[in-house]
């Protein structure tokens, strides 16, 4: 769990005291200690003086006033020997003469070792030294005018009073002088730290969140007050420069979409040039024919059956040559409301418009109902039967035909110039459920040109991008597609590999009212 600013100082303001407290406290138990160690001293020697004098000449001792000294609650444990000490086999001390418990010896627990005392008992007596911490207590020779009569060990007891009023006094001192230096501390750092950083944290928030008005007022002529003025400073910077950014913005974006508008506009040129050459063709073949029953009809001798014969070819041109017109007004916008529409006219209205250049390229041009369906012939006119089952959308007929056009453009252009082989642009027509748009009709296109790499895929709607070689190529088809597919509410998907060809199928929703759709028309 992080801690606020403010819980931190006051957390390192109580660790600091209480490590100072600390310092204080050991240094004071360590004045203790010394004052227990006089005190011992002190009543070591008053048990000592009583010793000499209950000492008999003989070398005895009269132990009656020994057990009855009233000095005996200072103390915790007590020992008395005489110098008649032996060794014992393995080096161990055991008293031979006097050998006196004058506190009893049952509240001692197990691990008193009274071997180990006497042994630094007998060490005092021979060395007549003091010995200290044995056994938490002292060892001292009893000196007598006539020599070393033996040796009294002692443990003065603990003074539990003094223990309790020693914890007591700390923790109070502790706890007082805790609180009242972190109170003062504490106070004195909000007014002139912690208040004016929360000031500047709540402003640089507002300002993360937008707000470019917000100002900090000044508290204090110090560091922190620089900080606040530098902040300001700051924001206003910042106001101005996002104010110039967004006009530079709305320039940048006004310029975009004159340039992107130019552009789709190259690219809808470049598709009625497209459209020129196929209607070229498709008016040009028929004329020849025409001219040449107009030429035979002038003639008188023509026999009845030819001028018949000659007038049925000039109605069948006449024919070929309105159907090519309206393929072309069909691509004309003529409206800016949505309408329902089969996708097989636009399909076809494209299929017929580049024909010509299929041919000419020896590309295979095919349709069909399902991705794995039979190959129609597009020009049959039994195939617009197997696409009875599409369900109308919502769309303006001349972008879904340029659209359709494009894709169809893009699989021709990545044939061209391809390895030897069968050359094959597959159209399908089909119905299917998305997740997200609901029903749709779908319609793919399927070259099996050289594909392109998969890491290209993101890159081929955007404006500009293309694969094709320099001059060939402007990058505005697919980018012209998928603006016309999102603008009826569809999606686009994109599949392709080298060697693989290239996919495209594209999710339109379809018309929730049934109606009239637009389909091809003479």
């Amino acid at each position: 769990m992080s801690l606020s600013l403010r819980q931190r100082t006051l957390v390192w303001i109580v660790a600091i005291h209480g490590a100072a407290v600390g310092i204080e406290f050991a240094l004071f138990g360590d004045n203790l200690a010394r004052t227990r160690r006089a005190e011992a001293i002190e009543r070591g020697g008053e048990l000592l003086s009583t010793l000499r004098n209950l000492i008999q000449p003989q070398g005895g001792l009269n132990t009656a006033p020994l057990l009855r000294w009233s000095g005996w609650p200072a103390f915790e444990d007590a020992l008395v020997l005489d110098r008649n000490l032996v060794a014992q086999p393995g080096g161990a001390i055991a008293p031979a003469g006097i050998a006196l418990n004058p506190l009893g010896a049952a509240r001692r627990d197990a691990r008193f070792d009274a071997s180990a005392i006497y042994r630094q008992m007998e060490h005092a007596i021979r060395t007549r030294t003091v010995v200290d911490d044995v056994a938490g207590g002292r060892v001292v020779p009893i000196d007598t005018p006539e020599g070393v009569w033996g040796a009294c060990w002692y443990r003065i007891a603990p003074d539990a009073r003094r223990t309790r009023q020693l914890a007591l006094t700390f923790v109070v001192l502790l706890g007082t002088t805790t609180a009242a230096i972190a109170a003062v501390l504490f106070f004195a750092l909000r007014r002139d730290v912690l208040d004016p950083v929360s000031r500047l944290t709540r402003a640089a928030r507002r300002v993360a969140a937008g707000d470019l008005e917000v100002r900090v007022e000044r508290a204090n002529d110090d560091e922190l007050g620089a900080l606040t003025d530098t902040f300001n400073a700051m924001v206003e910077d910042v106001r101005g420069f996002n104010s110039r950014l967004q006009h530079e913005v709305q320039v940048a974006t006004e310029q975009a979409r004159a340039a992107e508008a130019a552009a789709m506009t190259q690219r809808r040129l470049a598709a009625t040039g497209e459209l020129a050459a196929g209607i070229a063709h498709e008016i040009n073949n028929p004329l020849g024919g025409l001219l040449n029953a107009v030429e035979r009809l002038q003639r008188d001798d023509l026999p009845p059956a030819k001028r018949a014969q000659y007038l049925a070819l000039l109605a069948s041109g006449l024919e070929r040559i309105r159907d090519t017109v309206g393929k072309l007004l069909r691509f004309t916008p003529r409206q800016a409301r949505l309408g329902p529409l089969l996708l097989w006219g636009p399909a076809i209205d494209a299929l017929g418009l580049i024909r010509h250049r299929a041919q000419k390229a020896g590309v295979e041009l095919e349709v069909a109902a399902s991705a794995a369906g039979p190959a129609l012939d597009p020009f049959d006119p039994a195939t617009p039967e197997h696409f009875a089952a599409l369900a109308p959308i919502d769309g303006h007929a001349h972008e879904i035909a340029q659209a359709v056009l494009n894709l169809l453009v893009n699989a021709l252009d990545a044939l061209e110039g391809g390895a030897a082989g069968p050359k094959r642009v597959r159209v399908v027509l089909r119905r299917d459920r998305d997740a997200q748009l609901g029903p749709c009709a779908v319609l793919e296109v399927h070259d099996n040109g050289p594909g392109v790499e998969r890491a290209e895929l993101g890159r081929v709607l955007d404006l500009f991008y293309t694969t094709k070689e320099v001059g060939r190529g402007t990058g505005l088809g697919l980018a012209l597609v998928h603006n016309v597919v999102t603008g009826h509410g569809g999606r686009m998907e994109l599949d392709s590999a080298p060697g693989a060809g290239f996919h495209v199928r594209v999710w339109l929703p379809e018309r929730s009212a049934p109606s009239a759709p637009q389909g091809p028309t003479a």
